[in-house]
């Protein structure tokens, strides 16, 4: 019996080791995920409302004069204002922000 709890404690090691090194492959390629699913993201319009989602870990929600929503992180709520005209293309990572005459870029 015992031989049996030490060979189950060796495979159990061995599959967390396994799960560890998997676990940081994956984290390594998380970035470039989110980096290339941001640049096929696309919108443009006038900030109709935004506020905070509490109930969703803090998300700034914007909605957009044309109804379309984004979602932003939380920490980003000085940034905008209603009556912002907002454009992201796709295929760039920049947001323009576009207020009393003058054009702010922004990193997404």
């Amino acid at each position: 019996m015992a031989k049996f709890k030490n060979i189950a404690g060796f495979v159990g090691f061995i599959l967390f080791i396994i799960g560890y090194f998997l676990y940081k492959d994956y984290q390594k390629k998380e970035p470039q995920r989110r980096i290339e699913s941001n640049l096929n993201v696309s919108f443009q319009g006038k900030i109709d409302s935004l506020y905070i989602d509490s109930q969703n870990h803090g998300w700034l929600i914007i909605i957009l004069s044309n109804r379309q929503i984004l979602r932003f992180n939380g920490s980003d709520k000085y940034i905008y204002q209603k009556n912002d005209s907002i454009v992201k293309n796709k295929g760039k990572d920049s947001i323009y922000l576009y207020r009393n005459g003058e054009v702010k870029t922004y990193k997404y």
